[in-house]
């Protein structure tokens, strides 16, 4: 199992040892996870998340799981978060609906050039 934060994506990173002579030896720095369970009110079960403190900190600050999923774009959550999003979502009826791409209208002074070639032509 990879040591990752389910709510932040926290990983491991590498980097060096430096010694007081300067020579480096490669390490890893591992971040800091804890093994939790976290209560969904809208779907009555409780999920057991590997989280890392700071992810914590931010749960804390959304006001709870279901806030927080509800909160964010599904393409902004890791696997297990959005899956629980669906949960959730599928609960309620409600489906998240795919971003709809913007209606490129033509500039303004273009329209005035098809107005005035137009007139022109009269």
């Amino acid at each position: 199992m990879p040591r990752v934060c389910d709510v932040t994506g926290k990983k491991t990173t590498v980097g060096h040892n430096v010694s007081h002579s300067e020579r480096k030896t490669k390490r890893t720095f591992l971040p800091n996870l804890q093994k939790l369970k976290f209560h969904s009110d809208i779907l009555g079960r409780d999920f057991s998340l590997r989280i890392s403190t700071a992810g914590l900190r931010t749960l804390t600050k959304h006001g709870g799981l279901d806030a927080y999923v509800m909160a964010k774009p599904i393409s902004r959550l890791t696997d297990e978060m959005a899956a629980i999003k669906r949960a959730i979502e599928k609960k309620n009826g409600k489906a998240e609906k795919p971003a709809k791409k913007p209606v490129r209208k033509p500039n303004r002074s273009a329209r005035l050039v098809k107005k005035v070639s137009a007139k022109t032509a009269k």
